[in-house]
């Protein structure tokens, strides 16, 4: 099978160049080794609706934005928190099953007990994994319990941190 040399459309008579697979014109095959096919179109199958009550269990859900009327955005709580260790004042990642734990700075070796209640000018920022794209977002302590938008998939969410609720 050659590639359409360039030339006189067989059905229209127009000059088409080289390496066309249609005429630009008629829309005729160029190529008669070549011939049209069609796709099968899939049947519909419907989804199945997921009620809120399951996305409740599932840690997320879906909120009305209260700043732009009809966006839905997704509902999540951080995974962890940076926190600035109160030894060496130096920014630690902890993750969220920590935050009621004694734990120990790696850098200093400063034990303490993560208290987010006496101690919340300590939280720099948390961090969620977009639910769109899975990549980690470093959410301001400004950003949270306020819709914001992922930097890698432009996904909108609204991140919920309410310390020892």
């Amino acid at each position: 099978m050659a590639a359409w040399p360039g030339g006189n459309c067989p059905d229209c008579g127009d000059f088409m160049p080289p390496n066309l697979i249609t005429c630009q014109t008629c829309r005729a095959m160029l190529n008669p080794d070549l011939k049209v096919s069609f796709v099968d179109v899939p049947d519909f199958i419907p989804l199945k609706e997921i009620e809120s009550d399951e996305l409740e269990d599932s840690g997320s859900a879906i909120i009305e934005s209260p700043e732009k009327v009809g966006l839905q955005v997704l509902l999540i709580e951080p995974k962890g928190i940076f926190y600035r260790c109160p030894g060496c004042n130096e920014e630690l990642k902890i993750p969220g099953q920590f935050l009621e734990s004694n734990v120990q700075c790696n850098r200093c070796s400063h034990g303490f007990r993560m208290d987010l209640k006496e101690n919340f000018d300590r939280v720099a920022a948390t961090y969620v994994d977009c639910p769109y794209c899975k990549n980690r977002i470093r959410s301001s302590i400004e950003m949270n319990n306020c819709n914001v938008q992922c930097v890698h998939c432009q996904g909108a969410l609204h991140t919920k941190f309410k310390p020892n609720d």
